[in-house]
Order: C-alpha cells, then sequence, then structure tokens
C-alpha cells in the first residue's frame, strides 16, 4: 500500500452563481471560476485515490491555487512518496511540521489518501472513522442563503421550506443592518419554525457586533447562534460579544487547530465550533479538532469551503462520522456550473437529509475527461 506517485492538478470550473458574504464583493452576478486543486495517489498495487484543496486567498493560511499547488509538489510530495497510505494520521502530522502554514494543502494529500485507503480495503471513508452515526447514513443539512434583496431572499425560503428545509444560515454583515433585517423577517415569515442561524464573516467589530446582534435577534424572534461576528484574530472580541448577546457563538475563521479550540475555551470565547476539514489540515485533523471541542464542552458543526465533488465527499464522511456534529451542515456546493465527478447528481440533496453513499473510499468516481477539460496547467 505504498505511495508510488503523487499529482497536484490545478482546475478552474465555472461559477454559476455567487454566494454574497459580509464584506464581500457586491455583484451577485454567476461570474468568476472555482480554482482549486486535486491531489491524486496513485499506490504500488495501483490504486488511485482522489483529493481537493479549495484555496480562499481572503482566508487565513489558505494560500492560492499557485501556492498550494507549489508546496504540494515541492514540500509534501517527497515526505510522501514511498509511505504506507494507512498511516494517514502519522503523515498529516509530519506535513504540518514541515510547513504549519497550508492546511488547505494538506486537506487535499489527507482526502486523497483516506480516498485510496478506503479503496484498498473495499470499504467507504465513514467506516475507517468508526461508522456513521445513523443507521440509513444520513447527513441533516441546512440551506444557505447568501446577501441578496429581501424579496430574493424570501422567494428562496419559500422554495426551501416547501422541500423540507427548517434550518436555514444567512449570511449578514451588510451596511444596512435594516435590510439584514428584511431577510430574516422574509425567512421567518416563509418558515414559522425555522431554525436560523447568521453568519458574519468576520465583519463587524465587538461592539458593532453586539449591537447588530441583538437587533437581528429581535428581528428574526430568535436566531440560533451567530457565527463569527468579529475578525478570526479578535478572540477577546469575541469573548466580549459572547457576553453580551442571546444567541449562542460560534468560531469558524478563528478556530483552525486543536490549540484554536482550547485557546477559545480557556477564554470563554465560544458556545460552538465550526469544524471544517480544510481548515484542520484533512479529515485527520479535523478529528483531532473534534475531540479537542469535546473535551471542553463545545459542540461542533461540520462546514464546507465551496469544495466541488470530491472535497465535499471526503467532507461528507467525515461529518457522518463524527458522534460530536450537533448542527445540521451545508457541505454540498450548488454554486458549480461544471463537475469533475461522474453521477454528479449522487451528492446534490434535494432536501433537508442526505444520505452518503457507501461506495469504497470517499464514494465518488472521478471523470478523467472533465479533469482535463478544467485542467490550468
Amino acid at each position: 500500500m505504498e505511495v508510488a506517485d503523487l499529482e497536484a492538478i490545478p482546475i478552474s470550473v465555472p461559477q454559476t452563481t455567487a454566494l454574497r458574504t459580509g464584506g464581500s464583493d457586491t455583484s451577485t452576478s454567476g461570474s468568476g471560476s472555482f480554482d482549486h486543486v486535486l491531489v491524486r495517489v496513485t499506490t504500488a498495487d495501483g490504486v488511485t485515490g482522489y483529493g481537493e484543496a479549495a484555496p480562499h486567498p481572503d482566508w487565513p493560511q489558505s494560500g492560492t491555487q499557485s501556492t498550494v499547488r507549489s508546496v504540494i509538489n515541492s514540500k509534501f510530495a517527497p515526505l510522501i512518496e514511498g509511505r504506507n497510505v494507512a498511516h494517514i494520521a502519522r503523515i498529516t502530522e509530519e506535513l504540518d511540521r514541515a510547513v504549519a502554514s497550508h492546511p488547505f494543502a494538506r486537506s487535499a494529500i489527507d482526502g486523497a489518501l483516506y480516498d485510496a485507503f478506503g479503496k484498498h480495503l473495499d470499504c467507504p471513508v465513514f467506516d475507517l472513522l468508526g461508522g456513521p452515526t445513523s443507521d440509513d447514513r444520513s447527513l441533516p443539512l441546512h440551506y444557505t442563503v447568501g446577501i441578496k434583496n429581501p424579496e430574493q431572499v424570501a422567494t428562496e425560503a419559500e422554495a426551501a421550506a416547501k422541500k423540507g428545509f427548517a434550518a436555514f444560515k444567512l449570511k449578514v454583515g451588510d451596511d444596512d443592518i435594516a435590510a439584514d433585517c428584511r431577510r430574516l423577517e422574509a425567512i421567518r415569515s416563509s418558515c414559522s419554525d425555522a431554525r436560523i442561524r447568521v453568519d458574519a464573516n468576520g465583519t463587524w467589530n465587538a461592539g458593532e457586533a453586539v449591537r447588530k446582534i441583538n437587533t437581528l435577534d429581535e428581528a428574526a424572534d430568535g436566531i440560533v447562534f451567530v457565527e463569527q461576528p468579529v475578525p478570526y484574530d479578535d478572540p477577546a472580541g469575541l469573548r466580549h460579544v459572547r457576553g453580551e448577546v442571546t444567541p449562542s457563538v460560534m468560531a469558524d475563521e478563528g478556530c483552525y487547530t486543536p490549540a484554536d479550540v482550547a485557546a477559545l475555551a480557556s477564554r470563554g470565547a465560544v458556545d460552538a465550533i465550526n469544524v471544517k476539514p480544510a481548515k484542520a489540515g484533512g479529515i485527520a485533523g479535523a478529528r483531532r479538532v473534534v475531540a479537542t471541542a469535546a473535551a471542553h464542552g463545545l459542540p461542533c458543526y461540520v462546514g464546507g469551503m465551496l469544495e466541488l465533488g470530491i472535497g465535499a465527499a471526503a467532507a461528507a464522511h467525515f461529518a457522518i462520522a463524527a458522534p460530536e456534529r450537533a448542527y445540521p451542515t451545508g457541505l454540498l456546493n450548488a454554486d458549480a456550473g461544471g463537475s469533475v465527478v461522474t453521477r454528479p447528481a449522487r451528492w446534490q440533496p434535494e432536501g433537508p437529509s442526505f444520505v452518503v453513499p457507501d461506495d469504497p473510499g470517499i464514494g465518488v468516481s472521478v471523470d478523467p475527461d472533465a479533469v482535463e477539460r478544467y485542467r490550468v496547467d
């Protein structure tokens, strides 16, 4: 089960819709692309595993498509070739020590190793992680709504509610707090029993966050939690906000590692953690994050970085096997205008629950023609 070859493949897949977030560009048109990096691992006995990095240059430690590819080829590949694919946790720890500032790159390698190991054993990755937490392998989902005009939000929320969604995540942080309030009211009108979460993506300072969260909470007739209300490097601000608002406070951009979890917990800064394999350096790292969160009594939510089919599938296997997961997730990317996997419809949920396929590895078959079509070498 030795790694014989590792290749980093840059791809660019069209973006059909734009998810506008707090502090982001005001454009909502379907422009741009998903500039990701695929990792292909081939073992000596001919098994191929795939992983995916979805860099977001405005995220800390993310890197760009170019830097992710470069660090994989120059720093990580020499450390992996010849290694046993079963030694995933050990390998990713060594990669972390080699280059600690590139968790997104490590997550792609981690995913490819898990995929290859699962295929070698002819079992799904979630079984390698202890098995699914539900007998039917179902993963509860929320519905994400970006910053749009209230009329668009109402139409979208009503359609989602008809499909059975009751958990909603609304991006907030627009300069116009009244508009954010109207968006929340539109969701509540469309689904009276909606469990609404808001995500500010670090847009506000602490004082501003307190005022706006309390206003939004009143407008929504109750928010379940608010995600990353202050910048990622302001844990003191996060603690202040938590002490002054009713909704639970969750860390995302400000929490990557087990050490981050422990630091936030010791400050009393958060009520929950958004765990993303991409931030944690992959599934192996994410398992350490959720274990640390559990030790500090913090529930977890499993999020994604708008990965395409490969990265999203790996994250779904992690999520379905994580007993610490306490909130519905939103892993699957509905904004891409193309796919690099065959049968992508298997990974496109139609309602608030998704059954994770039990095929070997991460459960996707990569389309080599599509990879070449979107490749940007």
